[in-house]
């Protein structure tokens, strides 16, 4: 097939790398949402010194959450028209999509981007072009923006949980939900044991597994230290998510050598079941979660009214 082409390969031509490498606008190829190419211009957006800083990272820890939904999207259909089908509409008038990147600095810009099925060093990929988009109140919005994202994990923090989530329960935006509060037992030991820098790369790392499962499920906030909340849009299925969110925990522990215990308790709140308010849903999934503990961690609990 014509389009199947692999610019980038060991066997590629060198004036087409310099091509790219020079190119003025941000070139990304990733390969089953793992980055493995950037140009200068896409390290330039990005904040980053050098393609190192990029390159082995998930594509969706550098969109903004509420966006993630939309690019994964897009990123399934390119896919599943290969060659031909750019990120977004395959209309070339709206194949194009805008999207908010967070920068490695803890800055953050909108790009305009669109993308491609390719073949890179022999395997499916996406390359994605995109540039950067000026309004005339870019920086106050990127403040707003910023002011509900936690800036270790990346997820969405306290703040956005009790604002935006709140204001969207309260419009009756959903009909059923499930939320989730879970928290790290035995955290603390990683800390106390290997230090915080090995305690903050663990929690992100765990982040990143929690939002890769949870994917356009719903959405994921990191509520304070080790503390998560994950709200699932459909209760369909939540025994087998929240074991697998559990199982993701355990396995970061061995995945990172760690020679100490980390397991996850999680209590369940449903909406509107328990409670139509944010807080008092929240207040619940909290004491459910507690309940887990004492029933000896490591698994969920439903909150149940006391009698």
């Amino acid at each position: 097939m014509a389009n199947h082409f692999d610019l980038l390969s060991a066997h590629g031509n060198d004036g087409y790398k310099q091509l790219i490498e020079f190119f003025p606008e941000a070139i990304i190829i990733h390969i089953e949402g793992i980055i493995v190419y950037t140009n200068i211009a896409a390290q330039k957006i990005l904040g980053a010194t050098s393609s190192g800083e990029l390159i082995g990272k998930p594509i969706l820890e550098f969109v903004h959450p509420e966006d993630q939904k939309k690019v994964l999207s897009a990123i399934m259909e390119a896919l599943q028209t290969p060659y031909e089908a750019g990120i977004g509409k395959i209309n070339p008038e709206s194949r194009y999509i805008e999207e908010r990147l967070l920068r490695v600095d803890g800055g953050m810009v909108k790009v305009e981007a669109t993308g491609i099925a390719i073949i890179y060093e022999g395997k499916p990929a996406i390359l994605t072009i995109g540039k950067e988009v000026t309004y005339p109140n870019r920086y106050e919005n990127l403040l707003n923006d910023l002011a509900y994202i936690d800036s270790l994990t990346r997820l969405y923090n306290r703040r956005w949980y009790m604002d935006v989530f709140r204001n969207k329960l309260n419009s009756h935006e959903y009909q059923e939900l499930a939320i989730l509060f879970m928290d790290l037992d035995g955290f603390k030991n990683v800390n106390d044991t290997y230090g915080h820098l090995v305690g903050d790369r663990f929690l992100k790392e765990v982040a990143e597994k929690i939002k890769f499962t949870v994917g356009s499920k719903g959405d994921v906030a990191r509520f304070a230290g080790d503390e998560f909340i994950i709200i699932l849009h459909s209760p369909e299925h939540l025994a087998d998510l929240i074991n697998e969110v559990i199982n993701q925990v355990r396995s970061q522990v061995k995945n990172q050598q760690l020679h100490t215990f980390v397991t996850a308790s999680i209590g369940v709140s449903l909406y509107p079941k328990d409670s139509e308010n944010a807080e008092t849903l929240l207040m619940q999934a909290d004491k459910a979660m507690y309940v887990a503990k004492c029933n000896g961690k490591n698994q969920y609990c439903f909150f149940q009214e006391e009698r």
